[in-house]
């Protein structure tokens, strides 16, 4: 998880004047080009529950996440942050549901994807632990049609050959409890194409393909501000370097999807990401880079779990939303039907 020194709320009449700047400046964005690269469609296949928006943009490109919570007040817990959500049109929530949690808390987390209104990502946090991966998909049922397959195995020591061994043997016997589902991988920490390349090579030669490929970004670490500004748009290369990769071994277009993003993975990132003007240009200029490269879908990490001590978290301890919220919010509102 991603932590940040404390936040101090933003006046809130300085909130609706940024909010008023932001609409001008999204509008405005959204008619560049985010890098000087060709755009790319997206790769055309739904998810369950996707839509196609205007200009062609995927609704589930404006996703975020419901982490651990390392707060009790936290997305779960404070009906005003789903009511936010749901005013707003998120229509995807990435949750993470934490291998070996009793049946309680699996319905708290489900229970609060749909008070959003929004479609469920479920994230099996353990590849090895497959009887409660086998509850997991069966208690939930059509409640989840879509599974990412671990989180972050790069990152956490478990090498590409042990990831595509244990998804050879679990994947098909989840697809057989659900077969509507949707089951994505590898959830790499970074657009990491050597590990990328084993799993699609293996699971080629298994037949035991993924529905879709992520991959997480946090473009900046200890970067100044101007450089991190700068690298909102890097997004754009980094997806197309993964989808040629599939395209190249499978031979067909996968949805690729970034599960994780925001702008700094640092602990503590720097201080700067909780200036209004900094967030609102990053998170646009992101999100205008994503459909560049023909991203299908994305979750912003994170709502509200108190991640990076609040700070990469859209609301306040309080409850009340900040400054990424609304940044999210305008684009959704200039291509939602």
């Amino acid at each position: 998880m991603r932590r940040l020194i404390p936040w101090k709320p933003i006046p809130w009449l300085w909130v609706s004047v940024f909010t008023l700047i932001l609409f001008a400046c999204a509008a405005f964005l959204s008619t560049l080009s985010a890098t000087n690269i060709q755009r790319l469609p997206f790769s055309g296949r739904l998810l369950p529950g996707e839509q196609v928006w205007r200009q062609g943009v995927p609704s589930f490109l404006f996703g975020t996440n419901d982490t651990y919570e390392w707060s009790p007040y936290n997305i779960e817990t404070q009906p005003a942050i789903q009511d936010a959500l749901r005013t707003a049109g998120f229509p995807l929530i990435r949750s993470f549901f934490r291998d070996g949690a009793d049946d309680a808390s699996i319905e708290q987390r489900i229970r609060t994807i749909e008070r959003i209104g929004a479609h469920c990502l479920g994230v099996i946090t353990s590849i090895f632990d497959v009887p409660y991966a086998e509850h997991l998909v069966r208690y939930l049922g059509d409640r989840c049609l879509m599974y990412e397959f671990g989180n972050e195995p790069d990152y956490n020591g478990i090498s590409a050959g042990v990831y595509l061994r244990q998804w050879n043997y679990v994947v098909p016997l989840l697809r057989k409890i659900n077969p509507q589902a949707a089951f994505i991988g590898p959830t790499l920490s970074s657009a990491n194409l050597g590990y990328l390349q084993t799993f699609l090579t293996g699971a080629e030669a298994s037949k035991v393909l993924p529905d879709a490929v992520s991959f997480h970004w946090y473009p900046c670490y200890q970067n100044s501000e101007a450089v991190c500004l700068k690298k909102a748009t890097s997004v754009a290369q980094e997806a197309q370097e993964v989808r040629a990769l599939v395209g190249s071994i499978l031979g067909r277009d996968l949805p690729v999807g970034i599960t994780e993003w925001n702008f700094d993975p640092g602990n503590p990132p720097p201080g700067y990401g909780d200036t209004s003007e900094f967030i609102s240009q990053f998170t646009s200029q992101a999100l205008q880079s994503m459909m560049q490269a023909g991203v299908s879908f994305a979750c912003q990490f994170d709502a509200a779990s108190f991640a990076g001590y609040g700070h990469l978290d859209m609301f306040d301890q309080q409850g009340q939303p900040k400054m990424q919220y609304y940044a999210i919010k305008s684009v959704i509102e200039q291509y939602r039907l």
